[in-house]
């Protein structure tokens, strides 16, 4: 489909300080998009300061539309509703965004509404504006990595699925190409429109069940569980997961240790403290929720600090990495792409990947202590199940077993049945705590940045 040029385009730098060798691919795409005369603006968000998204829902239940968080992220997420194109520039990051983008990038959630609809037979946010920019991702590889290439190409079609663009397109290129190759590239996206991955496209990402075989004998058994939800004024769910975790090791005679993700990884103490914790594991086990389709920030932000921290070493020692994601969408095969990112970091890390739980609809949870008879909401035995064959494996040496990864995707009632009840419980949810606020349902979908 032929796309009209675009007038105005809004461009996120995502490019870290060590990038340097992408700016001049970044300075070509403004060229080509010049050429065409538009008018572009240029984020630079390494130079930024941004507030991090802590999941408060802020944006949604108290001050629908705007963050609370009164930085420059309101002043971004304002050009990109105005903008007729915005493109997201990026270094690959084991297949996802570098973390200087994906601190702006957690914060579109003030760009849709907290209600739910069908779409395609996935639950999604339906839009908040209905004038929408185009997305262009253009994510820069430093070396040639094609199963990296594709968890990106596919993350940035999920984005596109719950960003509602008109259309959007995405390019990975080399930091190595030539540049008259890539002005052909940049000229031939701008007029792309890539089909969206619903469905089977995005569940292929899901990385399969490792043979029981791949066992791993652990002379030291010592585990590190990453706890990645920026939530600090409430429970959360992936602490509850990892504590739940983290006691059914302990029964298994393990050293357990938990640390919560928190802005201090962005100061040499809050990273001394994070490689030092690895350095001592055996097993180190992530449980984060999904943000934007992938992984938040704060774990974003800690993986590359693992990842150059041991690939500065000669001969780093392989403890096991596994990982547990649950997601706000009842879908478990949503949070397929941020496993296979977790495998890719596992991968160029060199960590040996033990396997991964995607949960769905972890909002019935929420911080909630998994205990059956202490909770409330839809049964969870599925959940405590499966999270208990997974400690017990991993406690043995073995990977995440399948009957774990099966049974944590089950739902309380058939999938179809549970997902029409999903988007009208969440909904009302929303709607109910809106009201608390004192927020109607015309404020809640308000448009304040509307041209």
């Amino acid at each position: 489909m032929s796309q009209t040029p675009a007038r105005s385009v809004v461009i996120l730098d995502g490019c870290g300080s060590s990038d340097e060798k992408l700016f001049p691919i970044l300075d070509l795409l403004s060229d080509v998009f010049c050429a065409q005369g538009a008018a572009i603006q240029v984020f630079t968000l390494r130079e930024t300061k941004l507030a991090h998204c802590l999941g408060c829902f802020d944006c949604w239940l108290k001050t629908p539309g705007v963050c609370v968080e009164a930085d420059a992220g309101r002043d971004i997420a304002k050009a990109i509703i105005r903008s007729d194109a915005t493109v997201l520039f990026t270094p690959v990051t084991f297949g996802g965004y570098s973390p200087e983008l994906k601190k702006m990038m957690d914060r579109f959630i003030q760009l849709i509404p907290p209600l739910f609809h069908l779409d395609h037979g996935e639950v999604h946010h339906p839009p908040r504006y209905p004038r929408r920019p185009r997305l262009l991702m253009v994510g820069v590889q430093q070396h040639a990595n094609a199963a990296e290439a594709h968890i990106f190409k596919t993350l940035a079609g999920r984005n596109a699925i719950n960003f509602h663009p008109p259309s959007y397109a995405v390019e990975v290129v080399l930091a190595s190409d030539d540049l008259s190759v890539l002005r052909c590239r940049f000229e031939s996206l701008l007029l792309r429109s890539d089909s969206l991955p619903f469905g089977e496209p995005a569940a292929s990402l899901m990385p399969p069940a490792l043979s029981p075989s791949a066992a791993s004998s652990p002379a030291e058994r010592r585990a590190l569980l990453l706890v990645g939800s920026p939530k600090t004024k409430e429970p959360s769910t992936s602490g509850a997961l990892a504590g739940f975790l983290a006691h059914r090791l302990e029964e298994q005679g393990w050293e357990t240790n938990t640390l919560t993700l928190r802005a201090s990884v962005n100061r040499q103490e809050g990273q001394t403290e994070l490689l030092s914790a690895v350095a001592r594991a055996a097993l180190v086990l992530l449980v984060f929720p999904l943000y934007v389709d992938s992984l938040p920030y704060l774990v974003t932000k800690s993986l590359t600090i693992i990842a150059h921290d041991r690939a500065s070493q000669d001969s780093p020692p392989l403890p096991r990495f596994a990982a547990v994601v649950n997601s706000g969408f009842p879908e478990s095969h949503q949070n397929a792409v941020a496993l296979a990112i977790c495998q890719e970091f596992a991968t160029q890390a060199h960590f040996q990947w033990a396997g991964g739980l995607a949960l769905g609809g972890g909002a019935m949870i929420g911080g909630q202590p998994l205990v059956e008879a202490a909770r409330s909401g839809p049964p969870i035995r599925h959940v405590i199940a499966a999270l208990e064959r997974t400690a017990d494996s991993l406690a043995q040496g073995f990977p995440v077993p399948a009957e774990a990864m099966s049974l944590v995707a089950k739902t309380p009632v058939p999938a179809a049945v549970w997902k029409r009840f999903y988007v009208w419980m969440g909904s009302r949810s929303m709607k109910q705590q809106a009201a608390k606020n004192g927020i109607n349902q015309d404020q809640l979908l308000a448009r304040p940045y509307a041209a």
